[in-house]
This record gives structure tokens, sequence and C-alpha cells, in this order.
């Protein structure tokens, strides 16, 4: 089914070590979340989902896991095409289970590389399909690493998911960076107020509400980019090796 009732959906998920202590809450809002489209009894859904749970270090080693694919391999699938089709699933309970048994909470945070990388996975043409990304962030950019190096690229980053029909929302605490980011006229920015209680204070209701609006309102937008635009050279680590990375 397209347009009004298609959607793919990836979440961007910091899995760095302060998040260890909330991960558990943020698997469990992420099931609820997908279980909640599917029981709309009002709507058919044709709705498609992945994950990137993302972890840096200041020497540029880099830690990306999805449902089903990780490190270097992720990358070759983003930027190469090689098994692409590994990428979403419509199974939500497949997803659920890679986010707690392939996913490992350490090392710090590098937020804005990863959101370009999430927008990069290979959407469904725009004419008919929403492309939803959710990044959900215990920590600002500017407590990561390559901060300035992030920041020099916002506006690469608005350009690129204008030109994709990205509708975007950011779940993370006050940041600069995050505030720029937000210019972009389809995000929403949710300010979280308390990052220590598992995200508890995140009324993921609400969220699944405008997700939920923003898949099943009519567009009449075909064209825009379709092929990946790193802003960060991402197309090219796929020649390092699987050491460069965590995850198998």
């Amino acid at each position: 089914m397209a347009g009004r009732n298609c959607a793919d959906i990836v979440f961007c998920i910091d899995a760095s070590g302060s998040m260890k202590p909330c991960f558990d809450a943020v698997r469990r809002n992420i099931a609820d979340l997908m279980i909640g489209l599917q029981a709309d009894g009002q709507t058919s859904w044709d709705v498609r989902y992945d994950f990137l749970a993302f972890q840096d270090n200041e020497e540029g080693v880099h830690g990306y896991t999805s449902t089903r694919l990780a490190g270097v391999s992720l990358i070759n699938a983003i930027y190469q095409g090689k098994d692409r089709d590994k990428l979403f699933t419509r199974n939500t309970e497949e997803l659920c289970t890679a986010l707690q048994t392939r996913v490992e909470i350490e090392g710090d945070e590098q937020q804005l590389t990863a959101l370009d990388t999430a927008m990069d996975f290979p959407w469904r043409s725009s004419g008919d399909c929403h492309r939803v990304v959710v990044l959900l962030t215990d920590e600002p950019v500017e407590t990561g690493v390559f901060v300035e190096k992030q920041k020099a690229a916002i506006d690469r980053m608005i350009q690129k998911a204008q030109n994709k029909r990205i509708k975007l929302f950011i779940i993370a605490p006050e940041s600069e960076a995050f505030f720029e980011l937000s210019a972009l006229d389809r995000c929403e920015y949710t300010d979280l107020q308390n990052t220590q209680d598992g995200m508890r204070s995140v009324d993921f209701s609400k969220l699944l509400q405008t997700i939920g609006k923003s898949v099943s309102v009519s567009q009449n937008y075909s064209g825009g980019e379709e092929e990946p635009s790193p802003c960060f050279g991402q197309d090219e680590w796929g020649g390092c090796s699987d050491a460069t990375f965590t995850g198998s």
C-alpha cells in the first residue's frame, strides 16, 4: 500500500555507556510504539522498520549495529548495496530481539554522524512512502566526540533531509546542535528534561500519535534525492577492517 499508509521508520539509538541505565526502557518504548502502529484497527499499515544503534570513541572508531547487520557489513549494505535486502524488516519481534541481543552498551557518542548514516538507509520511493527517522539519545552533541566536525555539517544535513523528504523526530536533552537541526521543517524536537529516569519522562504515546499522523496524511510529492549522500565520508568506511567497528 503506497503513500497514505506506507512508511519506512529507522530508530537511530545512542548505545554509548551513559545509556546503560535506560536502554532497557528505550527497548520497551520502541516495542510499544511499533505494536501500537500495528494495532491500529482503523488503518491498514505498510510499515518497515530498522534501527541504527551507535557508539564511538575519540579515535574515530564507530560501533554501528542494525537488526541484521553490523560494522563494515552494515556500512557496505548502505553505501555499496551489498546485502541491502537485509536492511528493514516488517517483523517487529525480530527487531526487538536484535535490540535485546545484538547491541552492546559502551563507549561515547557521535550523534550527528550516526543520524546522517541513518538518513542514507535504502528508503522506498519518497513519492510512495513516508520516511521517518527517530533519534534517541541521553546526551547533547556538545558532550560527545568530534563535536566541531559534526556541527559544521548541520546545514548539509538539513538540506539532505529536505531533499530526501525525511520526517525527523529528535528525543534528546537540550543541545545547541539539535536546536539548529530542528530548523528542518519536517523535524520535531522533544527536549528531555530528565535523562536519569530511563526516559520515563518522554511521552511515547504522544510520539506514537505524532508518527501515526505523519504516515497517515496523504503526500503528493514525488522525486527527491534517492542515492546515499554521506556528509562524513561514510561511503569510504567499507574499506576498513572489521576491527574498526564493534559488532560482528
